[in-house]
């Protein structure tokens, strides 16, 4: 669908698409009445959100489709989805149908192409910085991300996870510095985070391609990781969560002990989603640990 709106109004575009489009209107409605709560690990405090209109994201097969059956290809996107050109109309900016977040955003290419971050990471530091104060986020094709058939970013409006503001007071070691750019690993988070600060886009880029070439790829795909980015005090942050596994155990389980939850940057940054009602109330401080 067409529209007026200026390249960088995402408020404008959320506010005209729950006016127009009753599907999304209904599911951000439901935002209202999610239950949620917070726990405190090791003084690491993490969130848990009762999510039902996840179940498709969280149950989602990582099987290569075909083009046509890809539901963020332009020609397969719903006529009442307005999209907003980005970065010489290479991406489309969209609402999220199914959100998370009061303002919840996807970012596919306009081509069909598989999910990889390599060579992709100067287009999710100009979205970072041209929609400041959004934080952008990118699920690795086994690590958390529901179309990994077709590239895709997604954003959120900032502070919906925990970890944006936790990183700032956390304990880091210092792994190595170019100009501008400083790329540390922060301490006691219950799980790795690198983080790359850097006031020059350069520098940035620089840190992550160093970190890419040192983790270690999985069959002939890209290394596992989440990753999320943000511009704040005139320079980028920007989130790596290294990964081993897609899913956890718990999520294979067939018996009692069974919780559907596949990991993506929302988790890896605090806010865990339980689709199902019964994993809500469930879910305990050393699952998560497990997770």
């Amino acid at each position: 669908m067409s529209s007026d709106l200026t390249p960088y109004d995402l408020k404008q575009l959320h506010s005209e698409q729950l006016s127009r489009w009753e599907t999304a209107f209904l599911n951000y409605k439901q935002l209202d009445k999610i239950e949620a709560r917070e726990v405190v690990i090791e003084g690491v405090t993490m969130r848990i959100q009762h999510n039902p209109g996840r179940i498709g994201s969280v149950s989602a097969q990582i099987d290569k489709k075909p083009q046509n059956d890809c539901f963020l290809c332009t020609e397969n996107l719903p006529d009442e989805q307005i999209r907003l050109p980005f970065g010489n109309d290479e991406y489309h900016i969209l609402l999220n149908p199914f959100p998370i977040f009061k303002q919840h955003f996807t970012i596919p290419a306009t081509t069909h192409t598989p999910q990889r971050i390599e060579g992709r990471m100067p287009v999710m530091l100009q979205l970072a910085r041209e929609y400041a104060p959004y934080t952008i986020f990118y699920n690795g094709p086994r690590c958390g991300a529901s179309a990994p058939m077709h590239m895709h970013f997604q954003a959120a409006q900032a502070g919906c996870m925990p970890i944006e503001e936790q990183w700032h007071t956390a304990r880091r070691t210092v792994v190595c510095l170019h100009n501008s750019g400083e790329l540390s690993l922060l301490n006691d988070m219950l799980r790795p985070i690198f983080v790359i600060s850097a006031t020059a886009q350069e520098d940035a880029l620089t840190l992550f391609d160093r970190l890419y070439k040192a983790l270690p790829p999985i069959a002939d795909e890209e290394p596992m990781m989440n990753i999320m980015a943000r511009y704040e005090n005139d320079g980028w942050v920007v989130m790596i969560f290294p990964r081993a596994k897609h899913r956890p155990d718990c999520y294979y389980a067939t018996d009692d002990s069974q919780c559907l939850i596949s990991p993506a940057s929302v988790e890896m940054g605090g806010l865990f989603i339980t689709p199902r009602q019964e994993d809500y109330e469930k879910i305990t401080s050393q699952k998560i640990l497990d997770i």
